[in-house]
């Protein structure tokens, strides 16, 4: 069976990691061949590896038990098929078997007439998809693409494939490939994906779904790279990052205002395209939270070390409580691991999950106090202490000068901004948490007489920088809107006036 069926079970075995973990417990492949699966980017690579290791009888047995364990609706098919075949036709399968259909040249012509040519990165491999002699056609040709090796560009744990694609009107797409007996994930992320609510830029965009007799397959938007390989390839600066980073915050403001918990949030489902936007992806396991409800409640979800506190602390083996806070904790993990050029938060891979339960975390690599305090108020250990993605979004860190003008001009115009001789108890009350800037006169050389006579503190504060924004502007920005002098203004004066209602 094993030597008969080897090119189906390379080509279409998804669960390598699985089997690959089964055969290492039971001695039946070395640690150096099972790390050089691991390291492997393709399914149909690891395969590769794996099937020369399996050298007797014996771990060939292994390897169709554990086949068995994960994947027992292949091995059935595949034992039905070679139970069926005779001596002289081991290794012939028909196109009906296999899911392949001739492509005719007036089709493939078509098709070429019709391809943008978007991606760069795959430019090449579609040009030798195009004319792949064994180019199969899906969903009554609305779809084309082939499972070799070579065109694969991602998988998943859970045996997903993902391939280039191309719509019948030259659209090219990501193909998400999964068995049809564990395809309840991928219809999952169809349905999440086909809502109305999410077409946003930010969002990785739903094309099509179809299947045929194996398989089920979900089209997406193509994109370039994902973040892990984003970084390695491009030289950013802190102003790219920095529009990295809020664009992952506005892809995860427009999932939560629809309701959608994502609970998978990591480096590699945020995706780049071709023009540089940030896409966030992969809803396989996303939850939509009912209209009264506030929590999702389901079994454990999620990638080892982008898990937030309450979920590590939660019962392991029942339900878990996800909430829309549970994604910003992950959030500001990846924040932080987008800004720092690649650190976590919590530390090396080894200690990462008992520093989330512990909410011993360290922002060392990060000087911007803004961006700073915006992580802090996303990582707090404590859900209900954490901002909301829309909170995020309108963090200061983001602002521009354009902003930070429209700030000073809106709030210092506010009545009691103005009447600072005669403060309120409740602006009194409210000043004191904010005692760092008491003596912000000491700081300033160049004060006028009428700028003495103001209070010192933030309100005085609030209003000499306002004063100056009007009536000296060059000033004001030639001292980079005392971004520098005051590094922690903007986030106080920003959340007293929320708290006042300014």
């Amino acid at each position: 069976f094993f030597e008969a069926m080897r090119a189906e079970l390379i080509q279409r075995v998804c669960s390598v990691m699985p089997v690959a973990d089964y055969l290492l417990q039971g001695k039946h492949i070395s640690r150096e061949t099972y790390e050089e699966i691991t390291a492997a980017g393709t399914n149909m690579r690891k395969m590769r590896i794996m099937e020369p290791a399996l050298n007797n009888n014996k771990s060939k047995a292994a390897f169709c038990e554990a086949l068995r364990k994960y994947e027992p609706h292949l091995l059935k098919e595949l034992d039905d098929d070679f139970r069926s075949s005779g001596p002289y036709n081991f290794f012939y399968y028909s196109s009906e078997s296999t899911g392949s259909s001739k492509v005719s040249s007036e089709t493939r012509q078509k098709l070429n007439e019709q391809w943008p040519k978007n991606s760069n990165k795959y430019r090449s491999k579609f040009e030798a998809l195009l004319k792949f002699p064994d180019l199969k056609s899906l969903g009554n040709g609305k779809l084309f693409m082939c499972e070799e090796n070579e065109y694969e560009i991602g998988s998943g744990a859970d045996g997903t494939c993902v391939y280039i694609g191309m719509r019948d009107d030259g659209t090219e797409v990501a193909v998400k490939r999964m068995i049809k007996n564990n395809h309840k994930q991928l219809k999952d992320e169809m349905n999440v994906l086909r809502d109305r609510k999410l077409e946003h830029k930010n969002i990785v965009k739903y094309i099509d779904f179809t299947e045929d007799k194996n398989f089920v397959y979900l089209c997406l938007q193509l994109c370039e790279y994902n973040f892990e390989e984003y970084k390695k390839t491009k030289e950013m600066d802190q102003d790219a990052l920095k529009k990295i980073t809020k664009e992952v915050l506005l892809g995860l403001k427009v999932l939560h205002d629809a309701g959608i918990i994502h609970r998978d949030i990591k480096p590699t489902n945020i995706l780049i395209d071709v023009d540089g936007n940030v896409k966030l992806a992969d809803f396989g396991i996303s939850r939509k939270i009912s209209q009264d409800a506030t929590s999702a409640h389901t079994t454990r979800a999620g990638t080892r070390g982008w898990e937030a506190t309450e979920i590590l602390n939660g019962n392991a083996d029942g339900p878990c409580g996800y909430k829309l806070s549970t994604d910003i904790q992950v959030a500001g993990m990846l924040v932080y691991y987008i800004l720092s050029g690649g650190d976590h938060p919590f530390g090396k891979q080894s200690e990462v999950e008992k520093n989330i339960q512990d909410g011993k975390y360290h922002l060392d690599e990060q000087t911007d106090v803004e961006a700073k305090d915006l992580i802090e108020k996303m990582l707090a250990p404590k859900p209900e202490e954490r901002m909301s993605a829309k909170e995020a979004v309108e963090h200061p860190y983001f602002w521009d000068d354009e902003r930070r003008d429209s700030f000073f001009r809106f709030i210092g115009d506010n009545e009691a901004v103005q009447n600072w001789k005669d403060t309120s108890p409740k602006l009194r009350e409210a000043l004191r948490k904010y005692g760092k800037f008491n003596e912000w006169k000491s700081k300033m050389s160049d004060l006028q007489n009428r700028e003495k006579n103001l209070p010192d503190d933030l309100h005085g504060l609030l209003r000499f920088l306002r004063n100056r924004l009007i009536h000296e502007k060059e000033k004001f920005y030639k001292n980079n809107m005392y971004k520098d002098l005051f590094p922690e203004f903007y986030i106080s004066a920003n959340q007293l006036a929320k708290e006042m209602g300014w």
